[in-house]
């Protein structure tokens, strides 16, 4: 089910400028805010609705959703946050860019956008996170 991880990694790696970081949720753990890597994407696993299931129980098609969340951190301007706003900003752009409408081989439809969580802003840190959907098909061995 996990599976994703690693694909939407990959993709983000390969279409986002070298210096952004691409971080797993592994890759946070355990890791304070004044010492992450920024500018950031953190790839989170978000859970899953079942949208079928067979009658048999031995099958399934899921909704997964995947955050995609873009990290940044600005001082400039930090009580407005303007230039930490302008930064994320760019960041997401490219983020929707390289997911948005993208097919994995692992999925049965494109990836879609879809609502996300509020962004948080502290001390400079600008978080600003994208959700995506996946439809994955389960099976019983």
């Amino acid at each position: 089910m996990l599976q994703l991880e690693s694909h939407i990694i990959a993709r983000l790696r390969e279409r986002l400028p070298g210096h952004v970081h691409v971080l797993s949720a592994a890759d946070l753990a355990g890791v304070a805010e004044g010492s992450q890597p920024t500018p950031a994407v953190h790839v989170v696993y978000q859970g899953y609705r079942v949208i079928e299931s067979r009658p048999d129980g031995r099958a399934a098609r899921l909704q997964q959703t995947w955050l995609v969340v873009v990290a940044v951190r600005n001082v400039r301007d930090a009580s407005a946050g303007s230039a930490a706003r302008s930064d994320a900003g760019l960041l997401a752009d490219g983020v929707i860019a390289a997911l948005m409408g993208w097919k994995l081989d692992a999925v049965n439809k494109p990836l879609k956008l879809t609502n996300a969580p509020a962004a948080g802003f502290r001390a400079g840190f600008l978080y600003v996170p994208l959700a995506f959907e996946a439809e994955t098909d389960v099976r019983s061995a």
